[in-house]
């Protein structure tokens, strides 16, 4: 799908989509839990969707309607199974030890993007613990000890870690080598396991989990909103509109509310209730702001520094370059169309801010490349097009339907 969009003002309150983060971590949760549990709010994303398909492979018993993913006991599975985990990394790095902590033979399937993505931090791990790994083919089962791995690459390894070690007959360690980069998503994986009765403490060196563990779940839990999809319309608020969205927990552990911060240093006005935020308008000036722990903000924050005052500077994100795309290169390429300076420096790109002109967008089979082209699109001088828009529905199916009820003229 190819669409068009025409410069407008958006203006106007909308509903935040449903977190990818907690949706993910939620229903395998209530998937371990081995209960009948209803979790709601899951939305409709192809990523989410994945790992509902994955899990329902593993003997998930579990149907999904309007947004609302109900569990009952799971099924026994023998034999190999095939769980396609499509274009979800995190379906596929969460599920990969949890397969092993429950003795499963799985063969996990997806993109051919997906399968290049790096994994060998997390594989290296659990060959040493017990498991027998042939591409992305695992059996055997996981034992307990002392688990060092890299935490430099993603912190989705750690996360697929957490939930597996705690259904072990004994104790464990992490013990994280290098930078631990995207900290916020690790806290979000503790809250979720927290809302299980599931409990792991903190180290100095990383984690220690506690073994024998049972997943208690309530009868319904409820996702929270997104706030990784609502800062790009956020952030249109702060170039050209006046944007609130609704369903946000400003107190979340989601680190990606830290876009409020971000257009706040930018020179936008923000004003935060206990369960919305409102951006408007500023006169923008560059910034320098460190992207390590929030990598999936950095193509709307880049984006707004387009039309911000002076050259930004965006710190450590190099990382950006093993997502679903080389978004750095995917960064510089959007700006570059648009006629705005953009280059990587080392770990840093920097963006001079301009005035934007229209062009054609390309989406890269990337959601966020998509929806950072069509913010910047909605405020540029002339027509743009993106093409590959659909992409959006890997996190935000609803983004241009809620694009154009602020105001945005789309055609396509």
């Amino acid at each position: 799908m190819n669409v068009k969009i025409t410069p407008s003002t958006l203006t106007g309150v909308i509903t935040a989509p449903a977190s990818k983060s907690f949706a993910h971590r939620l229903i395998i949760g209530a998937f371990l839990s081995n209960d009948e549990v209803k979790v709601r709010g899951v939305g409709s994303s192809k990523d989410v969707i994945a790992t509902l398909s994955a899990l329902t492979a593993m003997g998930a018993d579990v149907s999904l309607d309007e947004g609302c993913a109900s569990f009952r006991k799971r099924k026994p599975v023998n034999g190999e199974i095939t769980a396609n985990c499509h274009e979800s990394g995190s379906t596929l790095r969460f599920l990969f030890p949890i397969a092993g902590a429950l003795g499963m033979d799985v063969d996990f399937t997806g993109s051919p993007r997906l399968m290049e993505r790096p994994m060998d931090a997390l594989t290296s791990c659990l060959t040493q613990h017990g498991v027998q790994i042939s591409g992305h083919r695992t059996s055997g089962r996981l034992t307990p000890g002392l688990y060092v791995i890299d935490a430099g690459v993603s912190s989705q390894f750690i996360t697929g870690l957490l939930f597996a070690l705690t259904l072990l007959d004994r104790n464990s360690q992490i013990f994280l080598r290098g930078g631990l980069v995207s900290r916020g998503y690790l806290d979000i994986t503790v809250s979720v396991l927290r809302s299980f009765g599931v409990r792991v403490d903190r180290t100095d060196y990383g984690y220690f989990v506690f073994g024998n563990q049972k997943y208690e779940a309530k009868t319904s839990l409820d996702v929270e909103g997104d706030w990784s999809g609502a800062a790009f319309l956020l952030t249109a608020g702060a170039i050209g509109g006046e944007v609130e969205v609704k369903g946000l927990n400003t107190d979340s552990a989601q680190g990606d509310r830290a876009i409020l911060d971000v257009l706040s240093r930018l020179g936008a006005r923000v004003t935060i209730n206990k369960m919305s935020a409102k951006v408007s308008r500023g006169d923008l000036h560059a910034i320098e702001y460190d992207c390590e722990d929030v990598p999936d903000l950095v193509q709307t924050i880049s984006v707004a520094c387009a039309y911000a005052r002076g050259e930004s500077v965006l710190k450590n994100v190099d990382r950006l370059r093993i997502k679903e795309s080389d978004r750095v290169e995917a960064i510089i390429d959007m700006l570059t169309r648009a006629g705005i300076r953009a280059w990587a420096d080392g770990h840093d790109l920097h963006v001079v801010g301009g005035a934007p002109r229209g062009a054609t967008f390309d989406g890269g089979n990337d959601h966020r490349t998509v929806m950072s082209e069509a913010v910047l699109a909605s405020f540029a001088d002339g027509e743009s097009q993106i093409l590959g828009a659909e992409v959006v529905d890997k996190s935000y199916p609803d983004f241009f339907r809620d694009l154009i009820a602020l105001g945005g003229r789309v055609n396509g």
